[in-house]
């Protein structure tokens, strides 16, 4: 097993103090180009795993691009502006609200924001260097850099020359917490159990009539302005003891029957149109200054279709005009102002006896409230959905606030239309962002906040506007120089002249910090401030994130570059899922189940880490397994051990001649041509996932099967052979590090820089290769298949061995195989040396005759289905018939019938389970395209051989256990009343490095090394070195 703290730390070094990095690129400097950009990470500390797992993937990609000789740009970026930043340092300094920001100094504040984002991104980019991740890391992208708020800005001023931005008062989520606005996009939904509540209303100009209404947001009551009913929908009026209620007639029942416990009257029935424009009084109206938003159709029942249905509730829906989109855009449709008197804070302001009253975390005292005057029917928990803010993950609420606005509804058509030569990978990702483009809306882009890239709109009182889309223009149009940061609280000194001669201010808002990454495609190349690299690289040749950014980043990308542009900003998009714990639940803090990247660095390595996480398929989540991550440890040290042996067959190697390739040879060689051709269509069509698993597939063949086929020809072959083998090898090797180097790149740059004489290379690194040519002459498909067939009979002749308690070193006198599969014929014709020697047997037969029976039983898990109660007398059928005729009749019929008491039975292969039945002296296993039958049979030559064959292996082991190597020969004495093993003398010779041998019944003087029983039969080794 390789050391990987070693290993990994000298290779750190080897590749900063060589600057292997910048060779590969100067190495391909005039090549293709190929333009990865590159998804920002948040600055907001240390890499999670997700980091881990989607930067490797990354980095993969990009070796392999550079392999293939392209001129990649892989300029690393982070995103840096935001509520994650003011929150850390909020906390750092105790400041609670806005208003301790702005006392504590909100040009203090910004530094220490800007200090928090530069100190993590410098620590990110040593995390990510860590884990192998190749970027520019030295120019990384930083949007707290003027250069880039430039770039952005230029979005804005595109928008607004096409007459996209505009200033409007809409309902908007709001975070209470992070006192700010939030767009559809920064909203993640929760399954909650919240309070929902049934009200009653009493209509105006009745004494006794209510509308029995239902919410699950009590906190919007107050600001109830409507009711909203469908008119297609039967609704009943019903008397309650003394009172009558209007309520949809489908859960008239259900309501009062099941959650109030009532007894009802129908007295009316009527459709929902004939409730439209009645008025009716709201409990809270003499508390409430409702007069602020006084029209004619307040308090009245409106109609809507498509926001009232009859699944849950009353069938009547409240509706709080300025608490959510839905009511807003009903309200307005119908004159009917929104309503809203909510602080930043979440808190009712001028709101009577309510002020101070709390949005959503004071539900349960507003309906002690609405208790308490009377009109509270019924409080029923309910499950749903609920939106929550995306950084600070709290319930939102709803406020009416005035926002910049971008219209970008209307890039729909335009921006599928881009899609249509967009790869995506997988196809499922492409149909989810597709579905969210379709239902694309304006988002608001002003957040009240401080640190982000502050809003280029400049206001005058006359009501001009100016917008900026640069620092080059601002500083033309400026009063004054240009500060040297262009953040808050600097920038809002900046004034601008009017052209009515007063002084312009900035709309003190910064922007959405989604348009910091979506503005990246461009901001990436420094596009404004150069053209250069916009005209050769744009647009992105690849974006690779997790699935959710179909409608986040992948949509902002899209919107910036289509209102700047008009052309996609990528070609290819890659997906990838989350990461869960081994049980599929969701990783987080409180469930204490989050598996750290570091973690898994300390105990397995980067390499491991990478091979485990990107051989998931696209699209697809993973359930974190450490038995999986030891298991490609396992296989990684097969490689390694691979690596030592070619190391130590070297060291016996003589110049010379090289033996013919044998079909081991050929069978290998065309393994790695088809691996390595297969691997670079699969990486051009980006199912990675398959690329390791087929490099994978590759390495474990070259050990456990060529290596496994030759170890006999390498310890006992010619000069020739010898040579031959190590050849094979070093050709594998090579190109399986180039190709592995995209996975595991420690490891592979390890294992060259080791094996660099053996191989006669020049190169500094495994990364300064070329990848791989496949040799198309040296490709057999026939050959690869044949072998894998012949596994498959290998593994089974071992697992009848097993039953049979015949260890491998015992030869066994014959196997059959019985299969009706060509295919098997023609792998048998050409690999029966090979099968021979694996499996150690003198004679293989195909479809040779050996009485077989066949005992029938039922299939309990499809025919228990079937046959219901009438199973176990089908069962009690199947153990009074023979077998052989019920797989006859099945071959022929594909079906056989039975009668039990005048009753037709069916039977297909799928009720039913067969065994075989064989003489004693054969044991019996299955492989894919047949079944294996081994005769156990023992006779005087059999047993002499595997005699040999054991103390072959003790001898070995007892030189190795003495500190002799290959090339030590030794003088060598047997003794024991065993006189056949004679017979073996001079295999022995050849197999253990013996110059010379004797075997006889006497002691020697020799060394005595040890003793060793043998089916009660004893062997004393003496030997001596010579």
């Amino acid at each position: 097993m390789y050391n990987f703290k070693e290993v990994e730390e000298k290779i750190l070094k080897l590749w900063k103090d060589k600057d292997i990095h910048n060779k590969v690129n100067a190495k391909n400097k005039g090549g293709e180009k190929f333009y990865f950009l590159q998804g920002p990470p948040y600055t907001s500390g240390r890499l999670h795993i997700g980091h881990a797992w989607n930067n490797s993937m990354k980095d993969m990609i990009l070796r392999f691009k550079r392999l293939k000789g392209f001129d990649v740009w892989d300029r690393a970026g982070y995103d840096m502006h935001g509520l994650p930043t003011e929150n850390k340092v909020q906390a750092k300094f105790e400041l609670k609200t806005k208003e301790d920001i702005v006392a504590f100094g909100l040009d203090k504040f910004i530094k220490e924001c800007r200090n928090f984002s530069e100190t993590n991104a410098k620590q990110m980019d040593a995390d990510l260097l860590r884990l192998g991740i190749w970027m520019d890391y030295e120019h990384a992208y930083w949007p707290i850099k003027n250069e880039f708020i430039s770039g952005e800005w230029l979005l804005i001023k595109k928008a607004f020359e096409q007459d996209r931005l505009y200033k409007g008062k809409k309902v908007m989520t709001w975070c209470r917490s992070c006192e700010t606005a939030l767009a559809k996009h920064e909203l993640e939904y929760e399954n909650v159990s919240d309070d929902s509540i049934f009200l009653k209303f009493k209509l105006e100009n009745t004494e006794n009539e209510y509308v029995i209404i239902w919410t699950t947001t009590p906190w919007t009551i107050p600001f109830n302005m409507g009711i909203m009913v469908n008119p297609d929908v039967d609704y009943v009026k019903v008397k309650v003891e003394d009172e009558f209620w209007i309520i949809a007639k489908s859960l008239a029942g259900p309501f009062l029957n099941t959650v109030l416990d009532k007894q009802f009257e129908v007295v009316e029935e009527f459709k929902g149109t004939e409730l439209e424009g009645k008025h009716y009084i709201h409990p809270l109206r003499d508390e409430i200054p409702f007069d602020e938003v006084k029209t004619d159709n307040m308090h009245s029942i409106v109609l809507s279709k498509d926001y009232v249905d009859t699944l849950s509730g009353s069938g009547l829906v409240h509706m709080g005009t300025g608490c959510g989109p839905e009511d807003y855009d009903v309200g307005m449709e119908n004159n009917i102002k929104p309503f809203n008197k909510l602080n930043e804070q979440g808190e009712y302001e001028d709101m009577g006896p309510y002020t101070g009253i709390v949005a959503k975390q004071d539900d349960k005292k507003l309906i002690g409230i609405f208790k308490e005057k009377g009109f509270l029917l019924a409080v029923t928990k309910v499950e749903h959905e609920y939106p929550h803010c995306w950084r600070c993950h709290k319930p939102v609420i709803f406020r009416t606030t005035e926002q910049w606005f971008m219209k970008t509804k209307d890039l729909c058509e335009q921006i599928l239309k881009f899609n249509n030569d967009v790869n995506w990978v997988p196809e499922e990702s492409n149909n989810s962002f597709k579905l969210w483009i379709e239902n694309l809306k304006d988002n608001s882009i002003t957040r009240q906040r401080f640190w982000g890239c502050p809003v280029p709109i400049w206001e005058c009182e006359c009501g001009s506007i100016e917008v900026i889309g640069s620092s080059r223009e601002l500083e033309e149009k400026a009063i004054g120089e240009l500060p040297a940061d262009l953040h808050k609280p600097w920038i809002d000194e900046v004034k601008i002249k009017c052209k009515c001669g007063k002084e312009m201010a900035r709309v003190p808002d910064v922007l959405d910090v989604w348009l910091d990454s979506g503005t990246t495609s461009w901001n990436c190349l420094e596009y404004p401030q150069r053209e250069d690299l916009l005209k050769s690289l744009f647009p992105a040749d690849l974006v690779l994130e997790a699935t959710e950014q179909t409608r986040l980043w992948f949509t902002m990308l899209q919107m910036g570059s289509a209102i700047v542009f008009n052309k996609s900003a990528y070609n290819n998009v890659y997906c990838h899922g989350m990461i869960l714990d081994y049980q599929g639940t969701k990783m987080s803090k409180s469930l204490g189940n989050i598996i750290s990247p570091y973690e898994v660095v300390d105990q397995y390595g980067a390499d491991i880490l990478r091979y485990y996480m990107c051989q998931t398929a696209a699209g697809k989540n993973i359930n974190f397994n450490w038995d999986t991550v030891k298991l490609k440890q396992r296989n990684l040290n097969v490689l390694w051990n691979v690596k030592n042996y070619l190391l130590d067959l070297n060291i016996q190697l003589k110049k010379g001649e090289r033996a013919e390739k044998g079909i081991e040879e050929k069978y290998i060689l065309s393994k790695l041509n088809s691996t390595i051709k297969s691997v670079e269509e699969k990486f051009n069509q980006y199912r990675l996932d398959e690329t390791i698993g087929d490099i994978e597939d590759l390495f474990l063949e070259l050990s456990r099967t060529y290596i496994q086929m030759i170890r006999e020809k390498a310890a006992l072959g010619s000069d020739a052979d010898k040579l031959l083998i190590s050849e094979t090898i070093k050709t594998c090797l090579l190109d399986i590090l180039k190709m592995l180097s995209t996975i595991t790149p420690f490891v592979a740059e390890e294992m060259y820089q080791e094996l660099k004489p053996v191989f006669g290379t020049e190169e500094a690194s495994i990364h300064l290769f070329s990848w791989p040519k496949s040799n198309k002459s040296l490709i057999n498909s026939d050959l690869e298949n044949h072998m894998s067939c012949a596994q498959g009979i290998i593994q089974s002749s071992l697992a009848a061995r097993e039953k049979a308690q015949v260890s491998l070193r015992w030869p066994v006198k014959e196997i059959i195989i019985h299969s009706e599969d060509p295919f098997v014929k023609n792998g048998l014709d050409e690999l029966d040396e090979v099968l021979k020697k694996q499996i150690n047997v003198k004679e293989i037969n195909l479809n040779k005759e050996i009485e077989v029976d066949y005992d029938v039983k039922i299939n309990y898990k499809t025919a228990g289905r079937k046959f219901g109660k009438d199973l176990p007398k089908v069962i009690a059928k199947l153990a009074e018939l023979n077998g052989n005729d019920v797989q006859d009749c099945l071959k022929k019929e594909g079906k056989f019938i039975t009668k039990i008491d005048d009753q037709e039975f069916e039977l297909t292969q799928e009720e039913l389970v067969f065994e075989k039945k064989v003489p004693d002296n054969f044991k019996v296993s299955e492989f894919s395209k047949g079944t294996v039958f081994l005769n156990t049979e023992r006779n005087k030559d059999l047993e002499t051989e595997g005699f040999a064959r054991e103390l072959m292996r003790h001898v070995q082991q007892l030189r190795k256990d003495n500190g002799l190597e290959r090339k030590n020969l030794i003088k060598l004495h047997i003794q024991t009343e065993f006189k056949d093993i004679e017979l073996y003398s001079e295999h022995i010779k050849d197999k253990c490095g013996v110059s010379g041998i004797t075997i006889s019944n006497v002691e020697s003087e020799m060394n005595k090394i040890g003793e060793i029983n043998i089916k009660n039969q004893k062997f004393t080794i003496y030997f001596d070195q010579k």
